[in-house]
């Protein structure tokens, strides 16, 4: 499949692991949806100050973090599950 047939295709879901890093955070989250929201939803953590690097599921495995999650944004878009690390100053 093309990526533009991709991206036109509405039921075409895209699963990623994200790292996340924040002044007051850090986590990585395990993500899916179609590849329009997922952009949109990086975007705007970017504007919120994030810095996002694309991990492996691996890295997701062997997070050492202090909070486990699991979120849905919305109906186009679910957090899967997010790990929080809290940063200690």
């Amino acid at each position: 499949m093309s990526n533009q047939e991709v991206m036109t295709d509405v039921n075409h879901v895209q699963h990623m692991f994200l790292r996340v890093v924040s002044n007051d955070m850090e986590c990585v989250i395990n993500i899916a949806g179609h590849p329009y929201r997922l952009r949109e939803l990086i975007f705007m953590m970017i504007e919120n100050g994030c810095q996002i690097e694309q991990t492996s599921a691996d890295s997701y495995n062997t997070f050492v973090y202090d909070q486990e999650t699991v979120e849905v944004h919305d109906y186009l878009t679910s957090i899967i599950k997010a790990k929080f690390k809290s940063q200690e100053l």
